[in-house]
């Protein structure tokens, strides 16, 4: 399947635009659009997503999770409206998008957004077509139809990220919570998203059901429920705080270089110079006391507290831990056996000696009662070590992994404790004492220049006070977040636990039991569920980071269902994960590259920004190793600094079409975008 068609109309910069691309045929699979900063490539990155998902690319949170920020449905769609278009008396934004299957024909999803005279969202339509050849005439489908539309033409909104994505904020989303990110691409990718939302539709029936029976035991349940709902609304919050708050310290960052590269144009002199060098030197200060205050924080919330903790209770947790390890094996066990008993019960009374006996007054009662009790007695008293209730069940079995490890490597040494805070009270006396040779170097410069260099001065001062700022509330928050994260699954143990006990203590209620029922067989499939993919997704991602990597250094990676991602050398050894961009961007992409593949859809590649912050030969393999498969379209939204003429021009015999965008200023800040077909920068053609 490919693209074959998007047509834009007053979406954002572009006024009335056509793409139209070509099926990946004869080893051509590549589409290049090219466009410098601000003149539309993201933009028609979010137009795809807009256009094939609607309000369910936010629900599902495709848009962020793509490296693509909304503040919600309503507010993209206002801001995303040509700035012209209600002056121009043109009061709608349209985007239509056109998959092509050769197989089953061509799909036509039409979206169109009404605004008021003020530019307001009003309403919306969508048009769902289909024709069978090209040429034919469009079958008007029904909406309800478009879930199994997208999932034959396209792919289901909460996979989207994994395929339609910013190659650069996508590494930089990665990174900052690498092991849940993996994890939650396996949920997307195992649709453990619908099977937790069934989940959670029948838990809420079953809790339905017990409020409807009324009575204290009923009520205190529901209190349960009520705190551990206001809990993960919480959680959820805080989590979408951070992510923005995460967002504007990057802008930071990014505004922060673009300030000091000002600076260092300015030089001129060599007090000029030096306040450049300074100014860059002050930088580099700050960014180290915030990695020493976040390895503080990390030592201060993890292996600090579980050293402070006695040495009798973690005795205490790891015996408990254990017994209950030993009453769950007690427990499979015996569960195993159940078929044999049910095959032995029926053997019994089948047998032609015991059926005449049953005929005998109570006989029947009571060979039962005697058969149950010496069966029983194969498994009672239990072993010795076994638990009598399993209490941590708010661990699962990776979780109880992890928390020994931790326990067998939480040593903290004073002198290691003294030497990060040492460093971190170094790289800010550093930082102070440059911003004050900062300070009189910029008075000692009468130039004119010395007012430019002093008005960046002071928009540096101001980033790099906001960037403070995100920073304190970004460890606040990250905080509230781990502290939660803690509290939270024990909180949910505890209610499921107390309400699976409610239900089975009044048998009447029996709707609610079928739904506890199945709510509990859920539980138990989740963890399994991931194990049947894992082992691929460590081949694919272990293979493709090979391919792309310079280093014969990693032999492979091993993803865990908890998202942990761990990478050995040869000798079996594990490897620090990578730490320059360069080399996080490739493993990010990939895991991106694992994930996709190992779902088995066949869609399109689309990808912003592709090669930032990569190395020449990093960004000739990729390119290689996108154009290696010519049955699969690969879009580009590139930068001429990522995919130049020289790059094209070795690309050539692999591009299917090319687009270059041209921007023009139309007054009142407003630009349009138009997109020059079978062009691309320095006038390369395809």
């Amino acid at each position: 399947m490919w693209i074959s068609r998007i047509a834009l109309r007053n979406f954002k910069s572009y006024q009335n635009q056509v793409f139209e691309f070509p099926p990946p045929a004869d080893g051509r699979n590549l589409v290049l659009i090219g466009g410098v900063n601000g003149y539309g490539k993201t933009t028609l990155l979010e137009a795809i997503y807009i256009g094939l998902y609607g309000e369910e690319a936010v629900s599902h949170r495709a848009l962020d999770r793509a490296g693509l920020k909304t503040r919600g449905y309503g507010h993209f769609l206002e801001t995303a409206l040509y700035k012209h278009a209600i002056r121009n008396g043109d009061d709608r934004m349209e985007v239509a998008i056109e998959i092509t299957r050769p197989d089953k024909g061509c799909l036509r999803l039409t979206r169109k957004w009404f605004f008021s005279s003020s530019g307001k969202y009003d309403n919306q339509r969508l048009t769902v077509e289909r024709r069978s050849l090209e040429g034919s005439a469009w079958q008007l489908l029904s909406e309800e139809l478009l879930p199994e539309l997208l999932s034959t033409y396209a792919i289901p909104p909460w996979l989207a990220p994994f395929f339609f994505f910013d190659g650069e904020k996508i590494a930089v989303l990665a990174d900052e919570d690498r092991s849940n990110w993996i994890a939650a691409g396996l949920e997307s990718l195992m649709g453990v998203v619908m099977v937790k939302e069934l989940r959670e539709k029948l838990a809420d029936y079953s809790t339905a059901k017990l409020r409807q029976s009324g009575g204290v035991d009923e009520e205190r349940v529901s209190a349960m429920g009520e705190q551990l709902s206001r809990e993960s609304a919480k959680r959820t919050q805080i989590a979408d705080d951070l992510a923005v708050l995460r967002t504007q310290f990057q802008q930071g960052i990014e505004e922060r270089d673009r300030l000091t590269g000002v600076l260092r144009d300015l030089a001129q002199g060599s007090d000029a110079r030096t306040v450049a060098d300074v100014v860059e030197a002050s930088a580099r200060a700050a960014q180290e006391e915030d990695q020493y205050r976040a390895e503080l924080r990390k030592m201060m919330s993890t292996k600090l507290p579980l050293q402070l903790v006695r040495s009798q209770w973690n005795d205490a947790l790891s015996e408990a831990l254990a017994q209950e390890d030993a009453l769950a094996s007690w427990e499979s066990f015996r569960d195993e056996q159940q078929p044999r008993w049910l095959q032995f019960h029926d053997t019994f009374f089948n047998s032609e000696w015991i059926s005449a006996v049953c005929h005998l007054p109570n006989a029947r009662e009571s060979l039962e009662k005697t058969l149950s009790e010496a069966w029983e007695s194969l498994y009672f008293p239990r072993p010795e070590g076994c638990a009598d209730a399993a209490w941590h069940t708010y661990l699962q079995a990776n979780e109880r992994r992890q928390l020994a490890q931790m326990r067998q490597h939480i040593g903290v040494s004073s002198a290691a404790l003294r030497g990060l805070v040492s460093k971190l009270e170094d790289a800010t006396a550093e930082k102070w004492r440059l911003q004050q040779e900062r300070i009189r170097l910029e008075g000692a410069d009468g130039t004119d220049r010395s007012a430019e260099i002093d008005r960046i001065s002071t928009e540096l001062n101001k980033v790099q006070h906001a960037m403070d700022g995100w920073s304190r509330q970004i460890e606040s928050h990250q905080n509230q977040l781990n502290s939660l994260d803690g509290e939270l699954p024990q909180l949910r143990a505890t209610y499921e636990r107390e309400r699976k006990k409610l239900v089975e203590g009044h048998p009447e209620r029996q709707a609610a039991q079928r739904a506890e029922r199945v709510v509990g067989m859920i539980d138990e499939l989740l963890p399994g569920l991931f194990k049947l993919k894992l082992a691929a997704l460590s081949e694919a991602a272990t293979r493709i980071f090979r391919d792309l990597h310079h280093k014969d250094q990693i032999a492979r990676i091993e993803i865990q269902s908890d998202g942990k991602a761990t990478l050995y050398s040869h000798e079996g050894s594990e490897i620090t994960l990578p730490k320059s961009s360069g080399e996080s961007q490739l493993f990010v992409l990939s895991l991106v590259g694992a994930l996709a593949e190992v779902t088995g859809y066949k869609v399109p590649l689309i990808v912003d920004t592709p090669l930032a912050r990569l190395s020449d030969e990093h960004c000739r393999k990729l390119l290689a190793y996108w154009a290696k498969d010519d049955s699969r379209q690969v879009i580009l939204l590139s930068q001429d600094k990522e995919i130049g003429a020289s790059e094209f021009g070795r690309l050539n015999g692999s591009v299917a079409k090319s687009y270059l965008l041209r921007h023009t200023q139309m007054g009142h800040g407003v630009g349009r975008t138009e997109a020059i077909p079978d062009r691309y920068f320095a006038g390369a053609a395809a």
